[in-house]
C-alpha cells in the first residue's frame, strides 16, 4: 500500500522544512516503503515509511546513532514522525542520502582488488558494530531458537516438494545439529548485531564503503548471528568469503573468539527460519540453504 504522496510531502516539510518536487521508489528497505526525496534546493533524502501497531523505526534510529559514535557510516536521521491513520500507526524516518551503490550490484564493476578490500572493510565495520554494547530494552534480541517438531515438519514437506527427498535429508541432519549445539553450547555475551549485515546494505562509493543502512532488525544477539546470515544469504561472490570479513574483523577484535563457534548454527537457524516463510525463497536460494547446511554437516 503506497502511503499519499501529499502525506509524504507533508511530513517532509515539516522535519526539512523544503517542498517535496520528486518521489523515486527504492529497492530494498525490508517489508516498508522506501524513497529517495528530492526536494527544494538540490537537497536529497531517504524516507522510510512502516505501517505497524505501535510507532516504528525509534529504536533503529538509536542504535544508528550509537554504531555512528564510534566510526561506521550510517546514515545521519534527521526526523522521525509518527501520524495514526485508518487504524494504524504510520512511522516515517527521514535520513541523511549518502552517495553510492549496494555492494552486491558491482561485482561486475570492481576490480577484483577493490572487491577484496570491500569484504574485508566490511568485516572491520562489522566488528565495529559488534564493540557497542547492546541495550536489551531496544530492538530485537536474536537468540537461537530450538527447531519445534511442527515447524520442521512443515519445512521438510516444503524442501521435498522444492528439491527432492534427498535435500529432505539434509534438512534434517542440519536440524539434528542445531538441537544438539544448542543443548551443548554455553551461553555467550551479546553485542550489537546490525540484523541485515549484507552487501545489499553496504554501500560503496569511489570504491570504498561510505553507508551501512536498513538497521530495522538490529538489536541483542551473539556475533555469530551476523556471520552466519552472511554465510547464508550474502550471494556469491561473498557468501563463502568469510576468510576475508573474518580478516577485517581482525583489525578491531579476535574473529574466532567472537563467533565461538556459533556461526554454523546461527546459519542453520536462519535457513530454518526462511524455509519457513509463507511466501518462500527462490529454488536457488533452496539450493544455497542445502549445500550451506551439507557443508556444516560434513565437518
Amino acid at each position: 500500500m503506497a502511503t499519499p504522496r501529499p502525506l509524504v510531502a507533508s511530513v517532509l516539510r515539516s522535519v526539512c522544512g523544503r517542498d517535496l518536487e520528486q518521489l523515486v521508489p527504492l529497492t530494498g528497505g525490508g517489508m516498508n516503503e522506501t524513497y529517495r526525496a528530492e526536494l527544494g534546493g538540490d537537497v536529497a533524502v531517504v524516507v522510510r515509511i512502516a505501517r505497524h501497531p505501535t510507532p516504528w523505526f525509534v529504536d533503529e534510529a538509536h542504535m544508528m546513532t550509537q554504531a555512528r559514535a564510534i566510526g561506521v557510516p550510517t546514515p545521519e536521521i534527521l526526523g522521525l514522525e509518527h501520524l495514526e491513520r485508518d487504524g494504524e500507526v504510520l512511522s516515517f524516518s527521514v535520513q541523511q542520502h549518502l552517495p553510492g551503490r549496494s555492494l552486491d550490484t558491482l561485482v561486475g564493476d570492481l576490480s577484483e582488488a577493490d572487491l577484496h578490500r570491500c569484504i574485508v572493510d566490511a568485516g572491520e565495520l562489522m566488528a565495529l558494530v559488534h564493540s557497542v554494547e547492546p541495550d536489551l530494552d531496544r530492538g530485537v534480541r536474536h537468540e537461537l531458537r530450538w527447531p519445534e517438531d511442527r515447524d520442521v515438519e512443515t519445512v521438510t514437506r516444503t524442501v521435498t516438494r522444492t528439491l527432492g527427498p534427498a535435500a529432505a535429508a539434509v534438512l534434517e541432519r542440519g536440524v539434528a545439529f542445531l538441537r544438539q549445539q544448542i543443548t551443548a553450547r554455553p551461553a555467550v555475551p551479546y553485542v550489537l548485531a546490525q540484523g541485515d549485515f549484507m552487501p545489499a546494505n553496504l554501500l560503496v562509493h569511489e570504491g570504498r564503503i561510505v553507508g551501512v543502512i536498513d538497521w530495522e532488525f538490529a538489536g541483542a544477539a551473539a556475533p555469530a548471528f551476523d556471520v552466519g546470515r552472511w554465510l547464508v544469504s550474502a550471494r556469491d561472490p561473498f557468501a563463502d568469503r568469510l576468510d576475508l570479513l573474518r580478516e577485517g574483523y581482525a583489525r578491531v577484535a579476535d574473529p574466532v573468539a567472537a563467533e565461538a563457534g556459533l556461526t554454523p548454527a546461527y546459519a542453520v537457524d536462519w535457513i530454518l527460519e526462511m524455509l519457513a516463510w509463507r511466501n518462500p525463497a527462490s529454488v536457488s536460494q533452496f539450493r544455497r540453504c542445502i549445500d550451506v547446511i551439507t557443508r556444516i554437516t560434513a565437518d
